[in-house]
């Protein structure tokens, strides 16, 4: 009997130690261009139309009456296809195109994934084991909405499947434009009015789902108290989607930034 349990607790503790040892020796994941693609220049890019997930990484709120009091989206999607006005190098389909060829196609793709990304970020506030034993180390580990695709949803051979058949069957590219809305909300406390947002911005490969170039950004704006609003979502945008913000992006040729 006592040989048993001492066999038991050796396993439980070497089972504890591999895990602990996995987490500990995760590389941490970089923002930007990611290895082995530094230099990748895709022949087309399609802009796939947002996704809305709070960020399953932290504690991230978003609010739906300002996303369609404000019409968030459009605004999002429009600042984002700016970045690429009078970019030589860079050749792809806007969201509206591929939203459009896909209501042509009649197709559940675009549904299908956003149900993909909720049932993988739904996996952390499971209570069934059987869901839960799914979830790999280095994506327990993650620290932020970049390793979250990384690890978490890049490896799913659905969402894979759910790529490949944007990319091939609808528009043929071999890399696609992940927009995702992870943070959106507000407050005001004592006349100071605060408007908070986040936004990851993934650049995947349509092949195999491995993110090529990755940014995570997360804004937060105060209005003084002389002003009793709120500060304006097209303030929020400028401050997420500013030079910086694109550096490294494949084939984007960056602006030349202001003298201090």
């Amino acid at each position: 009997m006592y040989l048993k349990n001492l066999i038991l607790r050796l396993f439980v503790f070497i089972i504890f130690v591999t895990f602990v040892s996995s987490c500990q020796s995760l590389k941490p994941l970089n923002e930007g261009i990611q290895e082995g693609y530094e230099a990748i220049n895709p022949a087309s890019i399609i802009a796939v139309p947002t996704f809305v997930l709070p960020d399953p990484s932290k504690a991230a709120v978003i609010d739906p009456a300002i996303i369609n009091t404000h019409q968030f989206i459009p605004k999002l999607e429009a600042k984002v296809m700016e970045a690429f006005k009078d970019q030589p190098n860079i050749n792809g389909y806007s969201f509206s195109v591929v939203n459009n060829v896909v209501i042509k196609e009649k197709s559940d793709i675009l549904n299908n994934m956003n149900q993909r990304l909720t049932a993988i970020s739904s996996r952390f506030s499971s209570r069934e084991s059987i869901i839960r034993s799914v979830i790999t180390s280095s994506c327990l580990s993650r620290k932020n909405f970049v390793e979250f695709y990384s690890y978490c949803v890049a490896p799913d051979s659905v969402w894979i499947s759910e790529l490949n058949k944007l990319a091939l069957k609808v528009l043929n590219a071999d890399t696609a434009l992940l927009v995702v809305l992870k943070n959106l909300d507000s407050s005001s406390n004592n006349d100071i009015y605060v408007l908070h947002g986040g936004i990851s911005l993934l650049l995947v490969d349509t092949n195999n789902g491995k993110l090529i170039w990755g940014k995570d950004k997360f804004v937060t704006l105060k209005n003084p108290p002389e002003k009793k609003y709120f500060p304006t979502i097209d303030d929020l945008l400028i401050s997420i989607f500013n030079e910086e913000f694109w550096e490294g992006f494949p084939g984007r040729i960056q602006k030349n930034k202001p003298k201090v």
